[in-house]
């Protein structure tokens, strides 16, 4: 199956799930679009771009490779709001929307701090639908590209389930 490493799992064993999020603010279809301009000097570390109280909302494709001609696994919806006044950090909430392989349906919901300028920034797994029913877990986020303002991101997804939870 996919670089989606769809890896079966039983209580406390994490599944692991790994794919590319694609964030795209240029093109003729941008998946993320800024919606409430921050305020203040540009933060250092962020290219000039962005500014405390950025906010932004995103709709990114998730594929199995790092190209966007990759197959794609699902969708990456959700926000994040530029919330440091110094480094360029963001909290972030997502849900990932998977549809292919045997988790099509599920989805995982994700937040946490992401603090762009790390080269691995870990968030939380709250919670998820369908197979991921009450997950729990974590996810190591990296960027793999950035040309501009468009960014592609690494994630491996390492979710707990608990077996009474998808059966319920």
């Amino acid at each position: 199956m996919a670089t989606v490493s769809f890896a079966s799992a039983v209580d406390g064993v994490p599944k692991h799930l790994h794919f590319y999020m694609h964030d795209g603010y240029t093109g003729p279809k941008p998946t993320t679009v800024l919606i409430v301009n921050g305020t203040g000097q540009p933060l250092r570390g962020s290219g000039g771009g962005a500014r405390f109280g950025d906010t932004v909302v995103m709709d990114d494709r998730l594929t199995e490779g790092p190209t966007l001609a990759s197959r794609v696994v699902g969708r990456a919806q959700g926000f994040y709001v530029t919330a440091s006044q110094g480094d360029p950090a963001m909290i972030l909430a997502m849900n990932v929307l998977l549809a292919d392989g045997p988790y099509n349906g599920s989805s995982l919901t994700v937040m946490g701090r992401n603090d762009i300028a790390m080269p691995e920034r870990e968030l939380t797994v709250v919670g998820g639908t369908g197979a991921f029913r009450m997950a729990t877990g974590y996810v190591l986020w990296k960027t793999a590209s950035w040309r501009g303002r468009n960014a592609v991101l690494e994630l491996d997804a390492y979710v707990y389930v608990s077996t009474a939870a998808a059966r319920a």
